[in-house]
């Protein structure tokens, strides 16, 4: 054999050997999928309890990928909880309006830092308190101390929605808990959590486009990120249909349902089409949605991200972080958590019956995305969140006690 032969024997033979995979390498590929669904899926079994019935975990990251369930999605009928399963995700849908707002203004049609009386009659204008200094960006971001409607009278709200639990109800209803009251401060003047806010919001989108803001929602957002199983709950088919939820009444005798008694509220949330929280999806679409707001794609702008997330436009907050020790801000529709150098980003959503949280990391390309089929009950809130905690940690791996 000459030479010319001989070199080209050991390229095939290096070739060769490139292709076939080193067998340790490859079992630990094959290990890493093993190892996430052994460490989390007993978490998640673990989850489950008299208190909540059923989970959903989703995780992501460069390394794995890994969807679990448990559980109950229907308590009476014993069915088990299923990856797949779609449920309304309260307040984790605003960044869903605070991404259409920022696209309208990208395109020029709404101004986020004009006053918001450009939009608005004089009739409503004249009853929200200091509604000449307030801009859509202090809706979005919490700073207008417009009034909570939720902290109008003894559950006058929820009492209001449950009475007509099958019509729907658009951002008019809850608004009109918050007319005539007093703000909380001036807007830009402080920082308060108001899902009166996005329902405002939400009316000057109807206003603007002439029609409830879902179509935009689904032209510009949904179908672009190819949300297959998400939906405007309310006014759009439920299709995937939309799962029950589940509250318990442990402690009011003067709340509308009974005491210790399992109340299916499918019915009442998924009527409810408000700016606030306006989506239903499975993990799949909310870990999309997020992601693709934080991390670059052809479908959200610099622009845009900069509106939502850039550090310029980030307000300092007040909620539920998941350190003591972090810093933290909230941008348009999205927490923004930095601990140890590391940021990330998240939103959760409670409703009567429903639990989700919504996390991105970009360091690993790391989303999380949980959801429960229980909400508002002290003790359902409290595990839930405890266990996306200790889910988010397993990542980030921050020292106790920070």
């Amino acid at each position: 054999m000459n030479i010319v032969n001989k070199k080209s024997l050991l390229v095939l033979l290096l070739i060769v050997s490139m292709l076939i995979p080193d067998p340790v390498v490859a079992n630990n590929l094959q290990n890493q999928g093993v190892n996430y669904r052994n460490k989390y899926q007993p978490m998640l079994d673990n989850l489950v309890s008299k208190h909540i019935p059923g989970a959903v975990l989703l995780l992501e990251s460069k390394r794995d990928r890994f969807i679990g369930s448990a559980g109950f999605k229907d308590l009476e009928k014993k069915q088990p909880m299923t990856s797949d399963i779609v449920m309304p995700n309260g307040s984790a849908g605003k960044k869903l309006t605070a991404l259409l707002i920022a696209l309208l203004a990208e395109d020029g049609i709404v101004d986020l830092d004009a006053p918001i009386n450009k939009y608005l009659d004089k009739e409503l204008l004249r009853q929200i308190q200091h509604s000449n200094k307030m801009t859509l960006r202090h809706l979005l971001n919490h700073t207008s101390g417009i009034f909570e409607y939720n902290d109008a009278g003894e559950y006058a709200f929820f009492k209001a929605q449950y009475a007509q639990r099958n019509k729907v109800t658009t951002d008019m209803f809850p608004l009109r808990f918050a007319l005539n009251q007093p703000a909380d401060f001036e807007p830009g003047k402080g920082y308060s959590y108001s899902n009166t806010g996005y329902a405002l919001a939400g009316v000057i989108l109807e206003r603007i486009l002439k029609e409830h803001p879902s179509k935009a929602i689904r032209s510009r957002i949904l179908e672009p990120l190819e949300m297959t199983s998400s939906y405007s709950k309310g006014v759009e088919k439920h299709q995937p249909e939309l799962a029950s939820g589940f509250f318990i009444n442990d402690e009011d005798p003067s709340f509308p349902t009974p005491l210790n008694v399992w109340v299916d509220t499918k019915n009442i949330i998924g009527s409810t089409a408000t700016s606030d929280a306006p989506l239903a999806s499975n993990v799949n679409d909310m870990a999309k949605l997020l992601r693709a707001i934080v991390r670059k794609n052809n479908m959200v702008s610099e622009d845009v991200r900069t509106q939502m997330i850039g550090e310029e436009h980030l307000v300092e907050s007040r909620g539920p972080r998941f350190y003591r020790a972090s810093d933290f801000y909230y941008g348009l529709g999205i927490w923004v958590e930095e601990i140890n150098g590391r940021k990330f980003y998240h939103h959760g959503g409670t409703e009567f019956g429903y639990f989700t949280q919504n996390i991105y990391i970009p360091e690993g390309d790391i989303s999380i995305t949980a959801f429960a089929n229980c909400g508002v009950n002290d003790q359902c809130e409290e595990a839930f969140q405890n266990f996306t905690f200790e889910v988010l940690d397993s990542f980030l791996n921050v020292s106790p006690g920070i």
